[in-house]
C-alpha cells in the first residue's frame, strides 16, 4: 500500500506532463493516504519491538500527512506578482536614469548592461526559486525515485 502510494506521487509530481504541487491536492491521494494510516492503526503490534516500530510508522505518517498539507496551502507561491511588476518597473526607471546621465562610454554602456543582465538574472532566480517543482531548475526526483526502489514489493 506504501509502495503504491509513493510510486503514484512520485510518477505524478515529477512527470513531464504533471502539474507539481497541485497533484497533492488530489482527493484520490489524500483517500490513499487516510487508507494507509487506518491500516497502520489496525496493527496489533505482539511485542515492545513492535509497538515501538508502530508508533514510528504513525509519527511518520503524521508528519508526511502535515508536510503534504503545508506544502499544498504554500504552492500558491510566496511572491505576489504585482510585488514583482513593481520591482521590474522601479529597475527598468532606475537604468533608464543611469543611461541618461553617464556618457556615452562604450566601458560605461558595458557596465550598465551587465548590472543590468545580473539584476534580470536575480529576479530570475527568485522567481525559479518560488516554484521548486516547475522551471528550469526543479527539485530532483531522484531521492524518492531511490526511496521507491528500496520499499518493499
Amino acid at each position: 500500500m506504501l509502495r503504491t502510494a509513493v510510486a503514484s506521487t512520485v510518477s505524478s509530481v515529477f512527470s513531464k506532463h504533471g502539474h507539481g504541487v497541485a497533484d497533492l491536492d488530489d482527493p484520490q491521494r489524500l483517500a490513499t493516504g487516510q487508507k494507509l494510516q487506518a491500516a497502520l492503526w489496525q496493527l496489533t503490534p505482539e511485542n515492545d519491538a513492535q509497538r515501538m516500530l508502530k508508533a514510528g510508522a504513525l509519527e511518520l505518517s503524521n508528519e508526511i500527512a502535515q508536510t503534504r498539507l503545508l506544502v499544498i496551502t504554500q504552492s500558491g507561491g510566496s511572491i505576489p506578482s504585482v510585488f514583482l511588476v513593481v520591482l521590474v518597473l522601479w529597475l527598468a526607471i532606475m537604468f533608464a536614469g543611469f543611461g541618461l546621465i553617464t556618457s556615452n562610454n562604450p566601458t560605461v554602456l558595458v557596465v550598465l548592461f551587465l548590472c543590468a543582465l545580473s539584476l534580470a538574472g536575480a529576479v530570475l532566480m527568485i522567481e525559479e526559486l518560488n516554484r521548486p517543482l516547475e522551471g528550469f531548475m526543479k527539485v530532483s526526483s531522484a531521492p524518492m525515485r531511490y526511496a521507491l526502489t528500496h520499499i518493499g514489493g
